[in-house]
């Protein structure tokens, strides 16, 4: 079995999960510690049928109180219960490892975490000075891709996709890895080649911490920001939508200078930033299936006491963005140009 650190948890697994943290405890002191999460291989004809189904269950997505099924048709099958177990099961001898883990590392221990009680949030934090960033945003609304250009500023990654903040506003080191869209990868000058594929049959790329900068301890929230896009990007994406992955768009050919700075704005309500974080939770349909949406939105009002909530609009194109990002802190908010109209960002659907 593997030993591993994640959200504050000791978890064992009979996978290899290179994105999560080795727990060196555990090497060192092997059997002193009991793992709160235990990762094993298992029959899903095995698993005890689920009493009370929940109503937003789905065909492929079985929930009740304290369980959480994943059907995937070409990946797996997938169980996560009691805030403490998760068994997986691949579907056939032709998926890799590397398929398996996809789901483990973020559906699974998503699952697992909101059984728990945890604040889990759909974004990305980093780290610099100490303080913690988190960057909100739906898949494919650029997070990694700001995330890795700001790794090239001094910043640490601390988590990726799922990130969790505990009573005491501190987030937790978790999933430390970036995973990037072809086009992003070759706008960013990187070697896709040499880059392993976050799944078969993606054209999405996987960086870990043997090449990214980490941050290994708990650190304090300082700000959110919630990533949205220019109605005059939106407008464009929507035109050149892509069949898979998200918009990339090196120049937009633009001349006006506000289109070349990040923009940003604090919520002016509670209630706004509140559905903000509402609408960011890990997977809210889990929360709701799960029974956990009540904590939900008592812990995210108790966090909305410490942190701000605010909305950042970066510039159109990765290469205005990198060139904008060197005159930027994400630390100051008050120093980026403020947007006279909120109105005029959109957010990405889910």
């Amino acid at each position: 079995m593997h030993s591993y650190t994640a959200f504050g948890l000791r978890i064992s697994s009979d996978l290899q999960l290179p994105e999560l943290a080795q727990d060196l405890a555990a090497a060192t002191f092997a059997g002193a510690a009991v793992p709160e999460i235990s990762i094993a291989e298992g029959s899903h004809h095995d698993w005890p049928a689920i009493p009370a189904l929940s109503p937003h269950s789905t065909p492929t997505l079985a929930m009740a109180a304290a369980d959480w099924r994943l059907e995937l048709e070409g990946v797996g099958w997938f169980r996560a219960w009691d805030g403490t177990g998760l068994s997986w099961e691949r579907w056939d001898d032709s998926v890799s490892n590397r398929d398996v883990r996809t789901f483990l590392v973020t559906s699974g221990i998503g699952a697992l975490l909101i059984q728990r009680g945890a604040l889990v949030l759909q974004g990305t934090t980093l780290v610099r000075e100490g303080k913690a960033v988190l960057l909100l945003g739906f898949p494919a609304s650029g997070k990694s891709t700001l995330a890795w250009c700001l790794l090239q500023q001094g910043w640490q990654l601390l988590s990726s996709e799922l990130s969790v903040v505990d009573a005491q506003g501190l987030v937790w080191p978790g999933v430390q890895q970036l995973k990037l869209w072809h086009d992003s990868a070759v706008a960013l000058d990187l070697d896709w080649q040499q880059l392993p594929l976050v799944r078969r049959g993606l054209k999405r790329y996987a960086l870990g911490p043997a090449v990214l900068p980490v941050a290994a301890a708990p650190t304090p929230l300082a700000l959110i920001y919630g990533l949205g896009r220019s109605k005059r990007a939106k407008q464009k994406s929507e035109k050149e939508k892509p069949k898979e992955g998200p918009i990339t768009t090196v120049e937009d050919g633009s001349s006006s200078s506000e289109q070349e700075l990040f923009r940003a704005w604090a919520r002016k309500s509670e209630r706004e930033a509140l559905l903000k974080l509402r609408n960011h939770a890990y997977q809210p349909r889990f929360y709701r299936a799960m029974e956990q949406e009540a904590s939900l939105f008592l812990q995210a009002s108790q966090l909305l006491k410490r942190v701000a909530v605010n909305e950042l609009i970066a510039p159109d194109g990765i290469t205005k963005m990198r060139s904008a990002l060197e005159a930027v802190d994400l630390l100051n908010p008050d120093a980026l140009f403020r947007e006279e109209e909120p109105l005029s960002a959109v957010e990405d659907e889910a």
